[in-house]
């Protein structure tokens, strides 16, 4: 049996919405879907793969010893360990028996360079790598929980002064309310971007080392704290770019193309993000497909993700047999079918890694802000977790990721615009031309209208940000 059908027993209880309609529900407590103990799992799990990163990263060494360590200690360095990997290796490192750990972690195959230079650590290497985070994780094994009880934490104390992350976003979920960050909103008010005081020096040096050349400013300072998104100040171009096009352009594009109202009553399970609030955990939901699009592009060839588009295929054929499809479906299976022919297609590729993406990144935001809860379309009460591997959010997945890929939709275009958008104020902020109190005020539906044959950027720092649009997904430098 595949991993993905094992998967899909344990997540298909929730089947489709249509068959939610009318049935007696529970009403479940946050306590009860996001336990201290699975939290504390996710976070030690988080951080035990953190310091696997930070080992394999060298950072004690010089970088000329760190260059050098392949043959002084011997090991290679790894400045990259995705976490579609790191879920692989991960149960070698907490395994027990480490013998059987070790067993294990030889048994794994590489795909990239990046993974092969993790699994060229010799039994000692390993051994030590082990024991090293077993003794870390038990040393902050207190904290953890700290954090933990925080997140879920139900009201504010002495000990915890505000209401937790997860216990907030529950709360936040149904509440029904319109926001300024509906889409309706943001497409009216668009996005705000400023440059932060605080962050205006790098920003400066920044400029002046990028000079005529081609490497962006954005790319020079994108892992730095110094943007302001719609009043979030010490923010970093990954946000920005999240918000902007992740979050609004694409959550536009589904409205304008009839897919927030064929997909009405999967939103509406989760309390509509659309009509309340685009940015919040539901509103990944759809942000998460437009990201991992921009991600693959960065991704190293010979990658293969632990669910492919074939293993979709095979899990939507098993929904189909067992009469779970509905004509609501019907185009995300012809969509997999079609790709089923040409398995090794861009589209299939991207669509594998993505959905891979999204379901391990789903345990990240489980860690730090909760489950997405769903709720009955008629008794209003919650009765589980979003399915990720459920027929009404697998055929969104697969049909917003076939739009974003469409040519008609441009989407690869508009990401370019808002990059170069984005490079010019940047500049323009690091050169003096414009100061700290200016802002860049962009709506997502406008910026194909903006023109942009005056730009002042070099024509090969714009080629640059077009071969290489997925550079702001991602932290590590592309040269």
């Amino acid at each position: 049996m595949s991993e993905l059908a094992v998967d899909a027993q344990d997540t298909d209880r929730l089947g489709s919405l249509d068959g939610l309609i009318g049935k007696e529900a529970l009403l479940l407590s946050p306590e009860r879907l996001d336990t201290p103990d699975e939290i504390f799992e996710l976070e030690m799990r988080h951080q035990g793969l953190e310091y696997i990163r930070r080992s394999f990263a060298l950072e004690e060494l010089s970088p000329l010893e760190r260059a050098l360590a392949p043959l002084n200690l011997p090991m290679h360095g790894a400045n990259h360990i995705g976490n579609q990997f790191g879920d692989r290796i991960m149960p070698c490192f907490l395994s027990e028996d480490d013998e059987k750990g070790l067993e294990d972690f030889r048994l794994l195959n590489p795909h990239t360079t990046d993974e092969e230079l993790v699994l060229l650590v010799n039994n000692d290497q390993f051994r030590t790598i082990k024991s090293g985070m077993a003794q870390y994780l038990e040393s902050i094994s207190d904290s953890m929980r700290t954090v933990v009880n925080g997140r879920l934490a139900l009201a504010a104390t002495e000990e915890f002064p505000t209401i937790g992350s997860i216990t907030s976003n529950d709360k936040y979920q149904f509440n029904g309310a319109e926001t300024p960050r509906s889409l309706e909103n943001v497409l009216t008010n668009g996005i705000n971007i400023s440059v932060d005081p605080m962050g205006l020096e790098q920003l400066r040096l920044a400029y002046e080392q990028a000079s005529d050349g081609i490497l962006p400013v954005t790319e020079l300072v994108k892992n730095q704290q110094i943007l302001g998104v719609n009043g979030f100040m010490s923010s970093k171009i990954s946000l920005a770019v999240h918000d902007a096009v992740d979050h609004t352009w694409t959550f536009a594009m589904l409205k304008r193309n009839g897919y927030l109202d064929k997909y009405h009553g999967l939103f509406d399970s989760v309390g509509n993000p659309e009509t309340t609030d685009i940015f919040k955990r539901e509103g990944e939901m759809v942000a998460s497909i437009a990201f991992g699009v921009r991600y693959w592009a960065t991704v190293e060839n010979g990658f293969e993700p632990f669910i492919s588009s074939s293993k979709m295929l095979g899990h939507m054929d098993d929904l189909f047999d067992k009469d779970k499809l509905h004509p609501l479906h019907m185009s995300a299976y012809k969509i997999l079918r079609e790709l089923g022919r040409s398995p090794n297609s861009r589209e299939a590729q991207s669509l594998g890694f993505n959905y891979s993406n999204y379901v391990i990144e789903l345990n990240e935001q489980r860690r730090k802000y909760g489950k997405i809860k769903q709720r009955d379309p008629q008794s209003k009460r919650v009765i589980g977790e979003l399915d990720p591997l459920g027929p009404d959010y697998l055929s969104l997945f697969v049909e917003t990721h076939h739009e974003l890929l469409n040519s008609d939709n441009k989407h690869r275009n508009e990401l370019l615009r808002f990059h170069i958008l984005l490079e010019e104020f940047l500049c323009a902020n690091g050169s003096g031309r414009l100061g700290p109190e200016d802002s860049l005020q962009l709506k997502a539906q406008d910026m194909a209208k903006i023109d942009l044959s005056k730009t002042t950027l070099p024509p090969s720092r714009i080629q640059w940000m077009s071969r290489n649009y997925g550079f702001s997904a991602i932290r590590d430098s592309i040269l």
